[in-house]
């Protein structure tokens, strides 16, 4: 009888080291390491890791900063989450403030009616931050621009001495408000050589009066001219002088809701020719225009007011966790990059304003620096209890 046999097998090469798994594997491998470093360094792999504290905040149209999708990950990777509340300058500054860790309207006029409620109600004051501010601009299309350009005209504005395309324009607020008060149309202040078919009166359109901070300071920018650049000082001085110039902004009947929204739609033109706004908001465009496009949105320009309202927002920090975001947005270099990127003009911690800085990153992006928009003639608001009168008496507030 045979003698059994015996055959050793070599076990089966584990399907680590087969070469199929390992060259499937060891690149992929090499590039999650390769992730995971970067996201340690910019602090998100340790999120999950991290309390992530949410701040509530109320705010009017600085809500685009906090809004930003790069703006929320720098935060983000700084344990801070930002719930938004969107309302009206003025809207924040008659309602209240409970359940908000901040509040952020748009100019000092909203920020000090809150002081003074907080006041009255026997809350803390709120600590203030200044980190950016956008002036007031009359935005328009270049064919109405032209119009206003020209000699036959006037001219209502002129154009600004900058490089490279035509897009920003001076103006003095005299010009326009007198061209504004004669109820002047398109069509008839366009030159017999110029065919504008457009029959509407020559206004500046505004989001509501009773509001928006944008359309109060437009306000004040129009009462200051047409009162003789003297503020009102008696209560009976203020509502004449809203009487009188309240048919110069109300003859554009319903204000729409977002005046920046429907200039920058395409199909703006044919809904307000001028309407106010905020400057970081054009420049925003127009940065992520040249980045999409590599060419600047030369059919939309702006119109600087010669006698500037400085509209600087005051972020109002209501809580430690207010406290903690508004200092951020001070100091963080990320976040300061950031509000240049969208438009903003930035503060430095001593209160002076980057105008170089601000002058060096829009030339450095391929856009045009615009001469104006910090002028050495400021418009005087009315005080505020007077201001409130005549917003009243205008907007016919409830």
């Amino acid at each position: 009888m045979a003698e059994p046999e015996f055959t050793v097998v070599e076990p089966p090469r584990s399907i680590f080291r087969r070469k199929r798994f390992l060259g499937v594997f060891v690149p992929a491998g090499l590039i999650a390491v390769a992730g995971a470093i970067a996201l340690f360094a910019g602090g998100v792999m340790a999120l999950p890791l991290r309390e992530v504290v949410v701040v509530n905040g109320r705010l009017a149209s600085k809500a685009e900063f906090f809004a930003d999708a790069e703006v929320r990950r720098i935060l983000m990777a700084q344990g801070i989450q930002v719930s938004l509340d969107l309302a009206g300058s003025r809207d924040i500054a008659v309602n209240s403030t409970d359940g908000y860790d901040f509040v952020f309207p748009s100019g000092r006029p909203a920020a000090l009616l809150i002081k003074q409620r907080l006041a009255q109600s026997g809350h803390r004051q709120p600590k203030m931050y200044k980190p950016f501010f956008s002036p007031i601009v009359l935005a328009s299309y270049r064919e109405y621009a032209e119009v206003l350009a020209d000699p036959a005209t006037g001219p209502v504005v002129t154009p600004q001495n900058t490089t490279g395309p035509r897009l920003y324009y001076d103006m003095p607020m005299d010009r326009f408000v007198d061209v504004v008060e004669r109820g002047t149309t398109w069509d008839r202040l366009a030159a017999p050589n110029r065919v504008l078919p457009n029959s509407n009166r020559v206004l500046a359109q505004t989001s509501d009066l009773c509001s928006s901070n944008s359309s109060a300071t437009y306000l004040g920018l129009v009462a200051f001219v047409a009162n003789g650049n003297v503020i009102p000082q008696t209560e009976a001085d203020a509502i004449a002088l809203a009487r009188k110039v309240k048919p110069l902004l109300t003859a554009q009947g319903l204000p729409a809701e977002d005046m920046a929204g429907g200039y920058l739609a395409p199909d703006g033109q044919g809904l307000a020719p001028i309407a106010v706004i905020y400057e970081h908001q054009y420049l925003a465009h127009q940065l992520r225009t040249l980045e999409r496009t590599g060419r600047v949105d030369d059919r939309r320009v702006l119109l600087y007011p010669a006698a500037q309202v400085q509209t600087v927002p005051e972020f109002l920090a209501l809580t430690p966790a207010g406290d903690r975001l508004g200092e951020l947005i001070m100091t963080n270099p990320d976040l300061r990059r950031r509000a240049l990127e969208l438009g903003f003009r930035v503060f430095e911690a001593d209160g002076s304003v980057t105008t170089g800085q601000f002058a060096e990153f829009l030339t450095a992006h391929g856009l045009p620096v615009p001469s104006s928009g910090i002028s050495d003639t400021e418009t005087f608001l009315p005080s505020l209890p007077l201001l409130e009168k005549m917003i009243a008496e205008i907007g016919e507030c409830g």
